[in-house]
């Protein structure tokens, strides 16, 4: 039996979103599952867009993700080079054959004479196809071009044919090639194009699969006429469903296309993206949903892959008036975080991973959220036995790392100090003293230690004094922190434990000179 041999090939110009790591983990998942070979390949014939710090992001991102290559750049294979513009010897090579045969040839028309043609075509409500003017030059007027230095491009013979996909998610897809005429694969530059190099790539490199996004599938016809022409086997196509925001509308730089890298600083474990990706458009046999990577790695099939939408949860639906404004690349992470779906699909896998793993591992993934933590510096160990057991108590309330640190920085503190005028005067002002008061004794009733033990005391001191919302909460707060924000009240003081809140009250009711 063939091995199956899958590639991942992204350009080299910008980030790897979501999008595009969803196609590097299927490619992955695929290769793993049928016992073959992932394959990294890099892109880069747009010179203009091309950039070495997007290269460089692109193998971390994959990094992270645990998506090692079995061939590709820094691991070498017997079919490399693996970066397409150290290539082009190999493209002109076939290139030349091509010409020879018949099957292509140079097109010197100016970049105005196609732009005019392709107006007129507009203007006339029909598509532009080229018109082949240069597919019967003689060698005499090829040469002559040539010798006065008219820069040209190499165009594609189309055969006027029907062109079928057989594809592994989408179907039988029938395409008329007369529709797409005589396409450029090699441009004025030098370099191939994208349908092109893809093409001789895929063959020299043995690729038996080739999963994309559905984006993709109409370059199909023409990779599958080039194909043809060299004599090469067909690789099968599966081509995956298009990702849409919770907008329903297709991810961008407004709507969630934001880099993996994101999610990483954020505080979701690379298990848990690997996971929620995976269930972008593909369904286990059985329903699961939350899935270990070697379970995932052993019952991946893309036939299982739907042709429907998948949606992306993981932020809000952005306000009309948003979706104008706000681009989730430009935002810093506290602004990123404040778009994040408390309610995504996401979110309840990274919870229950949290809550699952094993609390030294979950320790040493804590270790770069703690960097600028306020606690001592050797609590900053993954491995620090204190800081495990916090972790231990409070990860059933955190949906990422990201959470932990305030919680964490709560139990060291000792002399607590209002951090501005604004919290002591959520006690002086209006009933905030009753308010402090009705709870203190309120804690001081009974032994309490649920978050909804702690919730009943609240109401308990609400009431006794007559208020709620903003004019209850805020002064227990007040007086329980020393802040006016932070931390969900309930979750915090039963975390504490019950002796720590009472003397945390007490100190800080002294500081005000209040007598509780």
């Amino acid at each position: 039996m063939t091995e199956v041999r899958t590639r991942f090939a992204p350009s080299p110009s910008g980030f790897l979103h979501v999008g595009g790591a969803r196609t590097a983990l299927f490619n992955y998942l695929y290769a793993k599952a049928k016992k073959g070979k992932f394959l990294l390949r890099i892109e880069d014939t747009d010179q203009d867009r091309s950039t070495e710090a997007s290269f460089k992001i692109i193998l971390e991102s994959l990094k992270w993700l645990g998506m090692e290559w079995d061939e590709g750049p820094g691991v070498g294979g017997p079919n490399g080079p693996y970066t397409q513009s150290e290539r082009i010897h190999i493209y002109k090579e076939y290139t030349d054959k091509l010409i020879s045969e018949k099957k292509a040839y140079r097109c010197f028309c100016s970049a105005e004479e196609l732009e005019g043609k392709k107006k007129q075509a507009d203007a006339m409500g029909i598509p532009y196809i080229y018109d082949g003017k240069c597919s019967d030059l003689t060698d005499a007027e090829i040469q002559s071009q040539i010798e006065n230095k008219i820069p040209f491009t190499v165009r594609f013979k189309t055969p006027h044919k029907i062109v079928i996909v057989d594809d592994m998610i989408q179907g039988k897809v029938k395409f008329e090639s007369k529709l797409i005429g005589d396409f450029i694969i090699v441009k004025s530059d030098g370099f191939p194009s994208y349908n092109y190099a893809v093409v001789i790539d895929d063959a020299l490199m043995k690729i038996t699969h080739v999963i994309r996004g559905v984006g993709h599938l109409s370059n199909t016809p023409r990779q599958i006429l080039i194909f043809e022409a060299f004599g090469f086997p067909l690789p099968r196509f599966a081509h995956a469903s298009e990702i849409v925001g919770t907008d329903g509308k297709k991810l961008s730089k407004r709507a969630g296309a934001t880099s993996v890298l994101a999610f990483r600083d954020l505080g979701y474990s690379s298990d848990t993206m690997r996971n929620y990706m995976a269930l972008l458009g593909w369904t286990s046999p059985d329903g699961k949903e939350y899935m270990s990577d070697e379970e995932l790695c052993s019952v991946f099939d893309v036939e299982r892959c739907s042709k429907s939408p998948a949606t992306f949860d993981v932020f809000k639906k952005l306000k009309e008036e948003e979706k104008e404004t706000v681009d989730f690349n430009k935002l810093s992470l506290l602004g990123l975080a404040e778009y994040l779906n408390p309610k995504s699909k996401l979110n309840w896998m990274s919870n229950k991973y949290i809550r699952d793993v094993k609390i030294e591992t979950l320790g040493k993934e804590l270790e770069p959220f703690l960097k600028d933590c306020q606690i001592p510096e050797e609590y900053k160990k993954g491995t620090n036995p204190q800081l495990l057991s916090i972790l231990d108590s409070v990860r059933v309330y955190l949906d990422r790392l990201i959470q932990a640190p305030p919680y964490i920085e709560e139990f060291f503190l000792e002399n607590l100090q209002f951090e501005n005028e604004e919290a002591k005067q959520l006690i002086l002002e209006g009933n905030g003293k009753a308010v402090v008061s009705a709870f203190y004794q309120a804690v001081k009733a009974k032994p309490l230690t649920t978050p909804d033990e702690y919730k009943e005391a609240m109401a308990k001191a609400g009431e006794t004094t007559g208020e709620k919302g903003r004019t209850l909460f805020m002064p227990i707060r007040a007086i329980t922190t020393g802040k006016s924000h932070g931390l969900e009240l309930p979750i915090l003081f039963s975390l504490l434990g019950q002796e720590k809140l009472v003397k945390r009250m007490e100190q800080l009711a002294g500081a005000l000179g209040l007598s509780i």
